[in-house]
């Protein structure tokens, strides 16, 4: 793929013109600088939406496992990975659920997981996260000086599994490394 955030222009005007939010070009290409990077082949995504970010964290090759609870989103986002090539397993389910619902062995350890859903369902699949990350990888959340992410905030910044950054972009990325 050429410059990812450019081909996702379009995408990006039209989710924003219909207000459902995605993490825009701005944040959308540190995402892609962190998946050339950490070069991760298999990310789970909490939140499609319009697949946006996840046509971001798929473009390099990785399998991406996608949760929306919107039907509709969902059926939008599977045409959006369509277009621009993307090995997607879309589950239509709530997050926190879906999440608290997957067993983790090595075999099925996500090498990073990427958080954009609802704000205080955050602090709640954390725990679920850890379990689902291999250690080594990386847990990168959206939206995380957002009220609703104090809780997930905090425990992320004091738990000694993780070592974390919080990027200062808009309304703020953390970036998690599981450290055990």
């Amino acid at each position: 793929m050429g410059n990812i955030i450019e081909e996702l222009k379009k995408l990006e005007i039209e989710s924003i013109s219909r207000d459902i939010h995605i993490v825009g070009s701005e944040k959308g290409k540190w995402i892609h600088e962190k998946i050339l990077e950490l070069k991760p082949k298999k990310i789970l995504e909490l939140g499609t939406a319009t697949g946006y970010s996840g046509i971001i964290l798929g473009s390099e090759g990785a399998e991406l496992v996608t949760i929306e609870k919107d039907n509709q989103r969902a059926d939008e986002a599977k045409e959006n990975f369509k277009q621009f090539g993307i090995n997607a397993n879309i589950i239509i389910e709530d997050g926190v659920e879906i999440v608290n619902g997957i067993t983790s062995n090595e075999k099925e350890a996500f090498d990073l997981i990427f958080i954009d859903f609802y704000k205080k369902g955050y602090f709640k699949v954390l725990e679920d996260c850890l379990k689902l990350v291999k250690i080594g990888g990386y847990i990168i959340a959206d939206n995380i000086t957002f009220e609703g992410c104090q809780d997930y905030r905090n425990a992320i910044l004091n738990d000694n599994r993780l070592k974390t950054e919080i990027i200062n972009i808009k309304d703020g990325l953390s970036i998690s490394k599981r450290l055990a």
